[in-house]
């Protein structure tokens, strides 16, 4: 399965990563690669966690990212 993350740079100069369809999945990480490693780890371990206890696994749904300047 593929999940879309959110990878931002913070004002300290990390990257954080968050998955909107598994809430409880957030990364951290100095370089923008560590980051995504991090993130990859998260969700593996938070997935794991729901099968587990018996929780749904999500599906990925149909994200479209759109720029948009103002």
């Amino acid at each position: 399965m593929k999940y879309t993350a959110i990878v931002r740079k913070a004002p300290d100069g990390f990257y954080i990563a968050s998955c909107p369809l598994i809430p409880e999945a957030h990364a951290q990480g100095e370089t923008y690669e560590e980051c995504l490693a991090n993130i990859k780890e998260v969700l593996e371990l938070c997935l794991e966690c729901r099968k587990e206890r018996g929780e749904e696994i999500p599906d990925e749904i149909d994200t479209n990212w759109v720029a948009i300047g103002v």
